[in-house]
């Protein structure tokens, strides 16, 4: 908690917005890791609930609403996250609340709660920066969608707008510290270096370390020469070999979606996990076969969904860069597990 409460002021590479929620905890010395947790535990026993705010917003019956939230409690992953210092769940928390105020200022033109959702995004983005390139595929949905809202222009612009100046404070302290435009944080060509592999030692452990220590035997100590290094070196393989980039993207894609997790987790958790996730996507499937997409609205999520899909396909990618759609995939599986046993009847 220390160390974190510290990269507030003296770290650059990752969004300030966790260690803001982790510093009041340092008040509590020794004993402010557990108070964290438990504060933490509380954000993720709310998932459930808003993930059925979500679904009733979405068109889910009562029933698939209710199943969505249950499956989101028993997700083993969401579980297993919820205890660990790091961003998951706060960020979550801040996605599912931005998406119920979204929609809900979509469904009334409420300008007011385009004005809260942009906040929410604006905190979301100080969390975990994945979600701020999102804003241009919300309002892209959003052109997609015009005709059955006409003040579609007005409540993007006061989303955009509020969500813009939600990050003024932390873009400005970083312009005064570091004379550079940093809306949030700077690790894109790290990132991008960094997910150019499929090895999955590389990708759990070696390969950050190796980074570490070819920045160090580069003589390279400033965090953005280090990210820009890096960053030109990502661009300089993928120029060189762009079907090999192509091909591996496309595999990323598809380890993204895998149901169960790597080594070093136990046998027995992985076959655990991945049965959990095999009936959830296959419900999740169901769903939408059986049309519970087709409600308007989801053209945000599954915008949301193809987004960080895509992102996590060219950049850094693991299981857990999954878990802010688990709620949507819920969402899907509650709504088929609803219509098919209401077939059943």
């Amino acid at each position: 908690v220390e160390d974190l409460g510290r990269a507030v002021v003296d770290y650059i590479m990752h969004p300030p917005g966790y260690p803001f929620f982790l510093t009041p905890f340092l008040f509590f010395g020794d004993g402010g890791l557990p108070i964290a947790r438990a504060a933490q535990l509380l954000l993720a026993a709310a998932v459930a609930p808003l993930t059925y705010i979500l679904a009733m917003s979405l068109g889910s019956t009562r029933r698939g609403a209710i199943a969505a939230g249950a499956l989101c409690a028993v997700n083993p992953m969401l579980v297993y996250f919820s205890t660990r210092v790091m961003t998951e769940t706060l960020f979550m928390f801040l996605v599912l609340a931005f998406f119920i105020v979204w929609l809900k200022a979509w469904r009334e033109q409420d300008m007011k709660l385009a004005a809260w959702s942009g906040l929410l995004g604006g905190l979301a983005s100080l969390t975990r920066g994945v979600i701020m390139p999102f804003g241009a595929l919300l309002a892209l949905a959003a052109f997609w969608r015009r005709r059955q809202n006409p003040r579609w222009l007005s409540l993007v612009a006061i989303c955009g707008a509020v969500w813009a100046l939600t990050l003024v404070p932390w873009t400005a302290r970083n312009w005064l510290r570091y004379q550079r435009f940093i809306p949030v944080s700077v690790q894109g060509g790290w990132n991008f270096y960094e997910g150019l592999t499929l090895d999955l030692e590389d990708i759990r452990q070696n390969r950050p370390a190796a980074m570490g220590s070819e920045a160090q035997a580069q003589g390279l100590k400033d965090v953005f020469e280090i990210d820009a290094y890096f960053g030109r070196k990502a661009r300089a393989w993928v120029k060189e070999h762009p079907g090999a980039f192509a091909a591996m993207t496309a595999r990323k894609a598809i380890r993204f979606w895998r149901p169960w997790p790597y080594p070093p987790h136990p046998k027995l958790v992985r076959w655990g996990v991945g049965l959990f996730y095999v009936a959830l996507f296959a419900l999740a499937l169901a769903g939408m076969f059986l049309g519970a997409v087709s409600h308007p609205a989801w053209i945000f999520q599954l915008a949301w969904c193809a987004h960080l899909t895509v992102l996590h396909s060219v950049f850094a990618s693991n299981l857990r860069y999954r878990l802010p759609l688990e709620p949507m995939v819920a969402i899907l599986a509650g709504a088929g597990l609803a219509l098919l046993l209401a077939r059943r009847k």
